[in-house]
């Protein structure tokens, strides 16, 4: 009815009741909007309920009934929980190293500065060479424009890391994470412009100290809840998403907060803060529903206000009626340049719209990002481990329970009594141990009163499904065991086999550290220096740069960092030349890093090292480095001698292993012979047993003798090689 009334004739009260009412229809139309996109995800949600049950070791409630039914066992072996924790903490040990960043901002490269930059040095040596006073020359006015851009990025590059260590972004990363490997999806927020109250004292000229606090908006970042996140479900990336939904779920008192915010439409807000809390929801809360899983009391969530924050394109018409009921008013020029769709940002709740901003970002960037550990091509959500590994979990489940029931069936027999035959004489038909029973019918035989029958042994059928489950949850995980630090079969015993083997149970892990990079870091980083430059007021981190996202780098560095500089260590320090070239201090550092030993708690400071090579005595000057490099020549003349004197003593002693080898055959030889002679002279001569004896006692003596000078003449042969190899060793020594 308003619609009709003639503009000249409104009053001020008319105008705004006409505003109210097409806010109500702006909130109406994204109240639809997030309702469908509620709907749509559905399906989704379900998902993710399983996945936590599966995570928690639960059977749903239709399995517990059909459990309870069959009355057989109810036991659940959950691996999954082990696979899901193990993704998540090898890929933040990965992903963030305990020193180190896993980004880097570069200046971006400009070849004609290069070139220009690459002939300052011969420039400026030519000047001086003739005598010419130092002038800008366009290769050095390129050099220093390439050096001030590296100290603009450097100091950027501190900003941007300070601004992150300030919002806990590492902490917040790894509940995106475990948001990730468990849904399937984690979803990061930034920049988020947040007030910090900063405290500082100062000391006024009388010696009185007062407290100063100050407000300071400082970019931060923000982790997502999935199930609080709604985007444009018709998109496959989130850079196809053309709008973004985000629930809060605040509280009447945190309701009533937002007044403090600028912008807020006051009438708007305490239009929702009257109403009930329940009138706001639009989706369903599934908090409940997860508490009750995890075995915690469910809570009431009727009584937390819907706060539903949309980030997407609006009518320049509906933006311009939410500027007129805000206390801050935009310059009219802005609002004339602005085009008939913008894209903006919508606090709503109800169908009460609380809050219009245009995006703040002049790259019209959203400010939220996704990263998926398994990918969908088809929707933005991605698959979390459990749902991965959700059919071999089930098979374990079903395995281990039918394990369980055939060990009870199996255990003792089943019997079949006739009581017709017999009767237990103490009345009870339970089996007991020497029990006693009459026979009733004397007509029939005794062994027609019972049967008992054996229900076979399955177990080691069902242990091989048990066992090729868990191998198919590590190959659909693409999880070995050995990714997550446990023995496998065919761990090898070499050291080098290890690295091979953990190299390739990383190529999965590899993968979802670049999807980071790709998905979560450059994204980040990017709109983090694009805030910078935009709104900081520090002119000295302002320049032209590229985020260059290093996980997988770093990752592909880590495993072999630490072997690679010990050995590169040892090498230096084994050769002058290069020893004087190394940067000890610095390859220390390095060292420590590797280790992850804290530097600076073991190291001393430079004014100590000083303090302690002044009270040392002085010590002798440098060696000659010529004297250096013959003691190197003796040293290795000496090496070739020793080598010599221990082929030559090897040389001997196998010699004397011969010579003892065949003493021993020729001994074996006559003795056989002196067998036979005394055989035949006993046969000719007809001698005695006393005479042959006698007989052979010398033989054996006279052998003895020979062999005895044969080893003496060996004896001498070895000592004189030892006596030479000595005098070669001692001729060196002496030279």
């Amino acid at each position: 009815m308003n619609e009709y009334i003639d503009e000249e004739q409104m009053t001020p009260e008319d105008e705004q009741l006409m505003i109210a009412e097409r806010l109500h229809v702006f909130a109406s139309r994204l109240n639809q909007l997030a309702k469908e996109q509620i709907a749509k995800r559905t399906e989704i949600e379900q998902r993710w309920l399983e996945d936590i049950r599966q995570y928690h070791g639960k059977y749903d409630d239709r399995s517990k009934v059909e459990l309870n039914r069959a009355g057989g066992s109810q036991v659940y072996v959950n691996i999954t929980r082990n696979k899901t924790n193990a993704a998540e903490a090898r890929l933040q040990d990965m992903l963030f190293p305990t020193d180190d960043r896993n980004w880097a901002i570069y200046p971006t490269p400009v070849p004609e500065l290069d070139s220009l930059a690459a002939k300052a040095p011969e420039q400026q040596m030519m000047m001086a060479q003739q005598g010419m006073p130092m002038q800008p020359t366009p290769a050095s006015m390129a050099a220093d424009s390439i050096r001030e851009a590296e100290e603009r990025c450097e100091a950027m590059q501190e900003e941007i890391d300070d601004q992150l260590n300030e919002s806990r972004y590492q902490t917040k990363a790894r509940d995106i994470i475990h948001d990730a490997c468990l849904l399937g999806t984690g979803v990061v927020k930034g920049p988020v412009v947040m007030g910090r109250m900063k405290k500082a004292w100062s000391q006024l000229p009388d010696g009185t100290s007062i407290l100063q606090i100050n407000e300071s908006l400082n970019p931060t970042v923000e982790r997502v809840d999935p199930w609080d996140f709604f985007p444009d479900m018709s998109a496959r990336t989130i850079d196809e998403a053309e709008y973004v939904f985000q629930r809060h779920l605040l509280t009447k008192k945190q309701l009533r907060e937002l007044s403090r915010l600028p912008g807020i439409l006051i009438d708007q807000l305490r239009k929702v803060a009257a109403s009930e809390a329940k009138s706001s929801q639009l989706g369903r809360d599934y908090t409940s529903d997860i508490r009750y899983i995890t075995g915690i009391n469910t809570v009431d969530s009727d009584s937390k206000y819907e706060l539903w924050e949309y980030h997407g394109p609006i009518s320049k018409s509906e933006l311009i009626d939410a500027i007129a009921q805000a206390d801050d008013v935009y310059e009219q020029e802005e609002i004339d340049e602005l085009d008939d769709e913008v894209d903006a940002v919508v606090f709503f709740s109800g169908n009460s719209v609380l809050k219009v901003v245009i995006n703040p970002m002049d790259t019209t960037e959203r400010p939220f990002s996704v990263f998926n550990w398994e990918k969908d091509d088809s929707s933005v959500f991605g698959f979390g481990v459990p749902y991965l590994m959700r059919n071999p979990q089930k098979v374990i489940n079903a395995s281990w329970r039918m394990m369980m029931d055939n060990a009870g069936l199996s255990i003792a027999d089943q019997v079949i009594i006739n009581r017709e035959i017999v009767e237990p004489a103490d009345g009870s038909w339970q089996m007991t141990p020497k029990k006693l029973w009459f026979l009733r019918d004397k007509t029939r035989a005794v062994n027609e009163a019972m049967a008992a029958f054996s229900t076979p042994s399955h177990q080691q059928e069902l242990a091989n499904i048990f066992s090729m489950a868990r191998q198919l949850a590590d190959e659909e995980t693409n999880l070995p065991l050995i990714a997550q630090g446990e023995m496998a079969p065919h761990v090898t015993q070499t050291a080098s086999g290890m690295q091979m083997l953990m190299n390739s149970s990383n190529i999965v892990l590899r993968k979802a550290i670049k999807n980071w990079d790709d998905d979560i870091t450059r994204p980040l980083l990017t709109r983090f220096y694009d805030w910078n430059m935009q709104y900081n007021e520090k002119p000295g981190i302002k320049g032209d740069f590229s985020v260059d996202a290093r996980g997988s780098g770093a990752l592909l560095v880590k495993d072999k960092q630490q072997e690679s500089l010990m050995i590169y260590a040892n090498m230096s320090a084994g050769n002058p030349m290069l020893a004087s070239r190394r940067d000890w201090a610095g390859l220390d550092r390095e060292i420590a890093k590797s280790l992850e030993i804290p530097y600076d708690n073991v190291t001393l400071s430079e004014e100590e090292i000083m303090e302690m090579q002044a009270s040392q005595q002085p010590q002798e000057p440098p060696p000659d480095p010529m004297l250096q490099f013959k003691q190197i020549e003796m040293q290795v003349e000496q090496a070739k001698v020793q080598l010599r004197a221990q082929e030559m003593q090897q040389k001997a002693e196998l010699d004397r292993y011969r010579l003892d080898l065949e003493t021993q055959i020729e001994q074996q030889k006559l003795a056989q012979e002196r067998e036979l002679k005394m055989a035949e002279l006993a046969a000719k001569a007809n001698m005695t047993r006393e005479q042959l004896q006698t007989r052979m006692a010398l033989d054996m003596e006279k052998n003895k003798t020979m062999r005895d000078a044969k080893a003496a003449e060996t004896n001498v042969k070895l000592t004189q090689t030892q006596l030479q190899a000595q005098n070669l060793a001692q001729g060196f020594d002496t030279y």
